[in-house]
């Protein structure tokens, strides 16, 4: 699978349709759309350009939390 442009990407979402996997697609840069995808503990970023893609991935924990204070305090030293 070349995965570049928009043949590239139209053929990677249908993958992810057929492994049943949700996904989001947005414009963050000028030159490229995202999709983006969760799967447990990872979560997922590739952005398709005319000529190549990128991605990045995000390893973590799922656990739930209810402590509002802590959601705030990492909200705040995460963000500018």
């Amino acid at each position: 699978m070349g995965l570049h442009g928009l043949k590239g990407m139209l053929e990677f979402l249908a993958y992810l349709r057929k492994k049943k996997i949700m996904y989001r697609i947005e414009q963050q840069v000028d030159d490229g759309l995202e999709v983006s995808f969760a799967l447990v503990g990872y979560r997922f970023e590739v952005t398709f350009f005319a000529d190549h893609m990128e991605f990045s991935y995000f390893t973590g924990h799922e656990d739930v939390e209810t402590d509002e204070k802590k959601l705030f305090d990492l909200i705040e030293s995460h963000s500018d």
